[in-house]
Formats: structure tokens, C-alpha cells, sequence
């Protein structure tokens, strides 16, 4: 599936959640989320823009892999494939024992809506701050994504500084700089 978003960096998450809750939007969930990532032996996610993901969320853990993304203007969008696996602790054993290894870990408290045919969530990422998220429903074509997605952060006032980096790179650029 192709996985098609924005990701805005927003100082208050108070006025975008107050509007989504006043139109009636579908909260889909709620709480805590970690995220960890792992790099293979046989190559270097880094250079090849891709991500290994292990969830965790509540009792649901959720192995996902995220290809190169395609293109970085307005919005983001890259392949996405997603396995729900019983055991996070499982999971992680058996990646390790096939040579992957757990390079970092984001943690976040997420709150997720359906509005439309997309969903909005609201992040508050340890160490790296507070975002707004808006991506399409995977059946829409790039074009309509695009028109639901502006549609959906000018409704709902998501407006701010727009990233294509993931939290991960996020993450390892903040400890990048507090190395320096």
C-alpha cells in the first residue's frame, strides 16, 4: 500500500482536537506507542531511505516495512506493508537472532480520527515535540490524496512547518546535533 501524509510540526494540539471533536470526527484511539527500529545485515537503511518498524501499542504490536519515500514536496509518500504479529517480544527475538539489530526507539502518545477518507493524528513525541499527521485512505490515487489531504489541514487549521522526515530521522538528527 502506498502510504500518502503530511507531517506538521504545531505548537498547540488543543485547537486541531477541539475542531476534530466538534465535527463529529470518529476517534479511532488513543494512547502510549513504541516505536522500534531495526537495521539489517544486508544493507544500510539509512541510504536506502527505508525503515523496519516494530509497534507497540496496548496489546497490539505491529511489524512494518517502509520503502524509499517518492517524492518530498508538499506531501510524503512511500510503500508500506504491515503484519500484526502476536509478540512484540517475540518478534524482536527473532529479528535479532537473524541479524537485525535495534538502532533506536521513539516513543509518542498518539491520538488517531477518521475524517473523511483519511485519518488525522495528534503526536506528542518524546524529545522531539508535538505533530499533526493527515494521511489519505490507501484506495484514493495520488491526486485525490493530495486534494483530501489539503482539504482536511485547512478544515482543521493543521497549518505549520511540513516535514518529510519520519520521527526516526527526526530522532537520529536531534542526537546527531546534541553529539557535535
Amino acid at each position: 500500500m502506498l502510504e500518502i501524509e503530511i507531517k506538521v510540526r504545531v505548537s498547540d494540539l488543543a485547537p486541531i482536537r477541539e475542531r476534530l471533536r466538534a465535527s463529529g470526527a470518529e476517534l479511532l484511539g488513543e494512547g502510549m506507542e513504541y516505536d522500534a527500529y531495526y537495521q539489517g545485515p544486508l544493507r544500510n537503511f539509512a541510504e536506502t531511505d527505508e525503515a523496519l518498524r516494530l509497534r507497540e501499542a496496548g496489546e497490539t504490536a505491529v511489524l512494518t516495512y517502509k520503502g524509499p519515500k517518492v517524492g518530498c514536496g508538499t506531501l510524503k509518500a512511500r510503500e508500506e506493508l504491515n503484519i500484526r504479529v502476536e509478540s512484540r517480544e517475540t518478534m524482536d527475538a527473532i529479528l535479532n537472532r537473524i541479524g537485525y539489530q535495534k538502532t533506536a526507539a521513539v516513543q509518542k502518545y498518539r491520538e488517531s480520527y477518521r475524517v473523511g477518507r483519511a485519518t488525522v493524528t495528534l503526536d506528542q513525541v518524546d524529545g522531539l515535540g508535538t505533530f499533526a499527521e493527515v494521511e489519505a485512505a490507501g484506495d484514493l490515487t495520488p491526486e485525490e490524496a493530495e486534494k483530501e489531504i489539503e482539504r482536511i489541514a485547512t478544515e482543521y487549521g493543521i497549518i505549520g512547518e511540513r516535514f518529510c522526515l519520519s520521527y526516526l530521522e527526526l530522532y537520529l538528527e536531534k542526537e546527531q546535533s546534541a553529539q557535535s
